[in-house]
C-alpha cells in the first residue's frame, strides 16, 4: 500500500503530461495539423505563382521573337517604323496590359500550441492532486465514516 501513495500520483502526473503533450503540444496532434493546412496553402500559392510565372514567360517570348507583337507594343509606346503614320485617339487607352504582376508576398504563419512548461506544470498539479486525494481517501479509510445516529 506505500508504494500506491508514490506510484499513482507519479502515474497520474506522467499520465497527464504526455496527454497534453501529445494532443496540445508544440510537436502534438493540433500543431500538426495547423502546419499541414499550412504546407497546403503554401502548395496552392505555389501552384499560382507557377502559372503566372508561365504567364509571363509567353509574353516575355513573344516579344523578344514575334515581329508583329514588338510592332503592336512599340505602337502603343508612340514609336512608328518606316513610312507608317500613327492617329492617336482621345480618351483610349489602347490594348495592351501593362498591370503585371508577378505574385504577392505570403507570410508563413507559425503554428500556435500550449508550451511544454505549462504541460509539464499540468502533470505536476495533476500528481500533488492525487497524492492529497489518494491521502484523504487513505485517512477516512482509515478513521472510518462518522456514524449516524
Amino acid at each position: 500500500m506505500n508504494r500506491l501513495k508514490v506510484i499513482f500520483p507519479v502515474f497520474a502526473g506522467v499520465f497527464v503530461y504526455c496527454v497534453f503533450s501529445i494532443l496540445l503540444g508544440p510537436k502534438g496532434v493540433w500543431s500538426s495539423a495547423q502546419l499541414l493546412e499550412e504546407r497546403d496553402r503554401l502548395v496552392a500559392h505555389l501552384e499560382e505563382l507557377y502559372s503566372i510565372n508561365i504567364d509571363l514567360d509567353a509574353q516575355v517570348k513573344n516579344l523578344t521573337a514575334d515581329p508583329d507583337t514588338i510592332a503592336v507594343y512599340a505602337h502603343e509606346l508612340g514609336f512608328v517604323s518606316g513610312e507608317e503614320k500613327l492617329i492617336k485617339l482621345a480618351g483610349f487607352s489602347g490594348g495592351i496590359d501593362r498591370k503585371l504582376s508577378a505574385g504577392f508576398p505570403v507570410t508563413v504563419r507559425k503554428p500556435e500550441a500550449l508550451p511544454e512548461w505549462i504541460c509539464k506544470i499540468f502533470g505536476l498539479s495533476s500528481a500533488a492532486v492525487s497524492a492529497i486525494v489518494l491521502r484523504l481517501y487513505k485517512r477516512e479509510k482509515r478513521h472510518g465514516s462518522p456514524k449516524k445516529t
